[in-house]
């Protein structure tokens, strides 16, 4: 069986959602121990989610990159198009 993504969306929600219950139960026990160790998580869990945003962002701008670029060629093809039929049509 394939194993799931560690840094897939719904991994790192059940992570922070394991994280808060279990702070929850921690600050009404008050052992200070456990809290650290939940501060700990929470800061792997930041970088993770920080890396994951990077990534995406990087993902969208390629795709908003390559959307103007087909765009671009699109308008070139266009005008080329017409260029050719006023050719065409003085040769007549």
């Amino acid at each position: 069986m394939r194993q799931p993504d560690p840094d897939s969306d719904e991994h790192l929600f059940s992570r922070l959602r394991r994280i808060e219950a279990a702070a929850f139960a921690a600050a009404s026990g008050g052992d200070r121990r456990l809290l650290l160790v939940l501060q700990n998580d929470l800061r792997s869990l930041l970088e993770t989610l920080k890396r994951r945003s990077g990534q995406l962002a990087a993902k969208i701008n390629r795709a908003g990159a390559q959307f103007s670029a087909a765009r671009a060629y699109a308008r070139c093809a266009t005008l080329g198009a017409g260029a050719r039929r006023k050719i065409i049509k003085a040769k007549e």
